[in-house]
C-alpha cells in the first residue's frame, strides 16, 4: 500500500506530527511546513496527499484562520482527531527554573499556560512558529537561561530536561485537528459533517437554521461565526453536525440550501472521540 504524504504545521514531535501519527500510523511520511497556509498549498500543489491542521483547543478556542484556509483552498475535511496535550517547561540539561530568563513557544502553547507564566518573575515570553522548532533551538543554544513550553516527546528527542511539569492552565487540555485533502474520500459509515453558510443580515435567520436541525434531531457539536474578510459586518457560520443516519443530515441540508446563502459541505466523515 502506498505510503501517503501528509503535510503538518511544525516539525518532528510537534503536536501536529503526533496527531498525524495517531491518525495515519507511526510510519506516516510527513512534510514539515512553517505555516498552516503552507500545509494547504502543499496539498493543492500535489506535494502532499493529506494535511493535518488544528482547528480548536479546549482553552484557546477556535483557530479562525484555518476555517478561511479550508474554504479558500477548496479543501475537504475527511476526518478529525483529538489529541490530549501534556505540556511542560523544558530546558537544557542542568538548567533550573529559577535561572530561566526567557520562555519561547508557539502562541497557542503560550496562551494555554498563562497562569504558570504569570507566576514567573522577570521572565520574557516570546512567541515562536512552533513548539518543535523552539525546542530544537533551545537544544542548540549554549546558554541555559531560555526554556520552551512543549511536550515530553520533544524533551526526549532533543535531550532536554523538564524544569516544571504540567504548566498548562487546564490539566485535561486537548486540541482537535481536522484531516484535510484535495478530494473527497468516500466514508462508509459517516457520523459527522462540517458545513459553512452565510445568512442574510436580518433578524431571526440563525434561529430558523437551528430549527431545521432540531426538527431532524441532529446534534450541533460546534457553531462558529467567522468574519467575512471582503464584506463589512457580515459573517459566515461554520457548523459541525453529528448524526445517527446520514439521510437525516441530507434532508436537513436540502432545507438549509433553500433558505441561506453560500452553503458549502466542507466534509462528511467519521467523528472521533477524545
Amino acid at each position: 500500500m502506498r505510503n501517503h504524504k501528509v503535510a503538518i504545521q511544525g516539525g518532528l514531535s510537534s503536536y501536529h506530527d503526533l496527531a498525524a501519527k495517531k491518525y495515519f500510523g507511526e510510519e506516516v511520511d510527513t512534510i514539515e511546513c512553517g505555516t498552516f497556509r503552507e500545509v494547504c498549498e502543499r496539498i493543492v500543489g500535489n506535494e502532499a496527499d493529506f494535511g493535518v491542521i488544528a482547528i480548536e483547543n479546549k482553552i484557546a478556542g477556535s483557530i479562525l484562520l484555518n476555517y478561511h484556509l479550508i474554504e479558500n483552498y477548496e479543501l475537504k475535511i475527511i476526518g478529525e482527531i483529538y489529541l490530549p496535550l501534556e505540556m511542560h517547561l523544558l530546558g537544557k540539561p542542568g538548567a533550573v527554573l529559577t535561572g530561566v530568563r526567557e520562555v519561547i513557544s508557539h502562541p497557542m502553547a503560550i496562551g494555554q499556560s498563562q497562569e504558570f507564566l504569570s507566576s514567573l518573575r522577570n521572565v520574557k515570553v516570546t512567541e515562536y512558529k512552533d513548539t518543535a522548532t523552539s525546542a530544537e533551538m533551545i537544544a542548540e543554544r549554549d546558554d541555559a537561561d531560555v526554556a520552551v513550553i512543549g511536550g515530553p516527546s520533544l524533551a526526549k528527542l532533543h535531550g532536554l530536561d523538564i524544569l516544571a511539569e504540567h504548566v498548562c492552565d487546564e490539566k485535561n487540555n486537548y486540541t482537535r485537528f481536522y484531516i484535510i485533502t484535495k478530494h473527497s474520500d468516500i466514508i462508509s459509515n459517516p457520523t459527522k459533517a462540517s458545513i459553512s453558510f452565510r445568512l442574510p443580515d436580518e433578524p431571526g435567520h440563525l434561529y430558523n437554521v437551528l430549527s431545521v436541525f432540531k426538527r431532524y434531531d441532529l446534534n450541533l457539536t460546534k457553531i462558529q461565526s467567522v468574519p467575512i474578510p471582503e464584506v463589512t459586518n457580515r459573517y459566515s457560520f461554520h457548523m459541525d453536525v453529528s448524526f445517527p443516519d446520514e439521510q437525516l443530515f441530507r434532508k436537513a441540508l436540502d432545507e438549509l440550501i433553500s433558505s441561506v446563502d453560500h452553503v458549502k459541505v466542507l466534509g462528511i466523515y467519521e467523528g472521533a472521540n477524545l
